[in-house]
């Protein structure tokens, strides 16, 4: 009896596990997460870690890390594909605005998912497309493509009996299931509005131990993202934001909040999720290239009882070709002399056409 007790609560702890993709707040900070569509946005390459941490208090809390990396690259006789990082020095600077145009747009994300005695670790990599869809919007289409894995650490496991023959004959000799993996994802983007649409574990491959075939699998996760921009002044700007995610089984998970900009250089966030969870954020770009921010959430519900909430910490570099601003402005104003001596010239008496 004690056997088919612990064999059952281990099968339905990795069934509600394998049901849920990772979850993390700040996913407007780094949409690439979720969707390979979303990178190459901004014509700056980017390089991401991450880390988020639950219920500080439990032992065997879950823990989530990541890094990214994405850039587009340099197609046929284009000079530069990355042509944005005008901060001119700056110890705060300007976020990259979005850009629009064709770009071709590469990627790689690995990540670190923990809870209990499971984990996951993956390697994706993935291509997008940018194209104009309108003279106003750019489209990005992109495909993951890459390995997963699913482990349960047995150290971490407590049996009702040493010895337990059936986690030797089920669980022991195949702890860990390796598959492979892909996502898709489709983005809608100009300066001020981002709306993307993605799902991952296409495959939705089962859990199989031994010769046993469990009734869970990796189901696919759809993700939608939409946040528009509105300029307040010439000094602050306000980012309604809603994150939705979907998962067939579970009950629809979604978050509304707002982001207010300080001159594109930092913003402070707030949110809340249904269920049941504030969150609130703030982020700044510091040092030329460096962007760093910070994410608590607070249980308000029942979760409130296990641990201090959630805590998350981004940090991203950004880099891309530095231009010659001060060049630039100069060729500007050569081109502005030259047009408007050309204009006068032409207002004159007997230079006109006759």
């Amino acid at each position: 009896m004690k056997q088919i007790i612990v064999f059952t609560l281990i099968c339905w702890s990795v069934i509600g596990y394998g049901q849920q993709d990772f979850q993390f707040s700040q996913t407007l900070s780094n949409p690439y997460l979720f969707n390979p569509a979303a990178s190459g946005t901004s014509n700056v390459g980017e390089i991401n870690i991450g880390n988020r941490m639950q219920f500080m208090q439990v032992e065997g809390k879950p823990m989530t890390s990541y890094l990214t990396f994405s850039s587009a690259f340099r197609t046929g006789k284009q000079r530069h594909a990355l042509n944005e990082l005008a901060n001119g020095g700056k110890t705060v600077f300007n976020a990259p605005n979005r850009v629009l145009g064709s770009k071709h747009v590469a990627g790689i994300r690995l990540f670190n998912d923990q809870i209990g005695p499971f984990t996951r670790n993956a390697v994706m990599a993935s291509y997008a497309y940018h194209l104009p869809l309108t003279k106003q919007f750019n489209m990005g289409v992109g495909l993951g493509f890459g390995w997963n894995n699913f482990g349960i650490d047995q150290s971490k496991l407590i049996l009702g009996s040493s010895g337990d023959v059936t986690f030797q004959t089920y669980f022991a000799n195949t702890s860990i299931q390796n598959r492979v993996d892909a996502n898709a994802g489709i983005t809608i983007y100009n300066e001020k509005l981002l709306f993307g649409v993605s799902t991952t574990q296409l495959f939705g491959s089962a859990i199989r131990f031994q010769d046993v075939t469990t009734s869970s699998t990796h189901l696919s996760h759809l993700y939608l993202i939409a946040a528009y921009r509105f300029e307040m002044n010439s000094t602050y700007g306000i980012e309604p934001i809603i994150q939705m995610k979907r998962v067939k089984g579970s009950p629809m998970s979604y978050d509304i909040g707002a982001r207010i900009h300080y001159n594109r250089m930092g913003w402070v966030a707030l949110a809340y999720r249904n269920s049941g969870n504030l969150s609130l954020g703030a982020g700044v770009n510091l040092y030329r290239h460096f962007r760093i921010a910070y994410n608590f959430d607070a249980g308000l519900g029942a979760t409130r009882h296990f641990g201090s909430g959630a805590h998350e910490l981004q940090i991203g570099y950004i880099f891309g070709y530095r231009r010659n601003m001060e060049k630039e402005l100069k060729d500007q104003e050569k081109e502005e002399e030259k047009k408007n001596g050309s204009e006068d010239l032409e207002t004159q008496p007997g230079t006109g056409n006759q």
